[in-house]
């Protein structure tokens, strides 16, 4: 089984707030602990002007089509079965930041 680290950015089927439907698209892995969950954050090329959200460093090398963001107020916890891919992983300027918010946004 595959083991995936905070940072790496994954294809999955990241449901709707609603939960009835799902779209495939890009992810930030946050925990993985090995068994059948993973805990990720969505990655998004809509712009928003708030603290929570962070811009991907070079993301036209990690495999993204367009600009873009993790958008680390939208957590999800999915089944791993529904990863796709692996895409590529943020670089390590990235996962600090990312680090840094997630603090911040979860009070830590």
């Amino acid at each position: 089984m595959t083991r995936y680290s905070f940072g790496d950015i994954v294809i999955i089927g990241f449901p709707f707030t609603n939960m009835n439907n799902a779209v495939m698209r890009p992810a930030m892995v946050l925990v993985d602990i090995g068994d059948e969950d993973v805990i990720v954050c969505k990655i998004t090329s809509q712009k928003r002007d708030v603290d929570t959200d962070l811009y991907i460093n070079n993301w036209r090398d990690k495999g993204l089509l367009r600009q873009s963001y993790v958008r680390l107020s939208k957590i999800a916890t999915l089944n791993r079965k529904d990863i796709k891919k692996k895409m590529d992983r943020l670089n390590e300027e990235d996962i600090e930041k990312a680090k840094d918010i997630l603090r911040k946004l979860l009070e830590l």
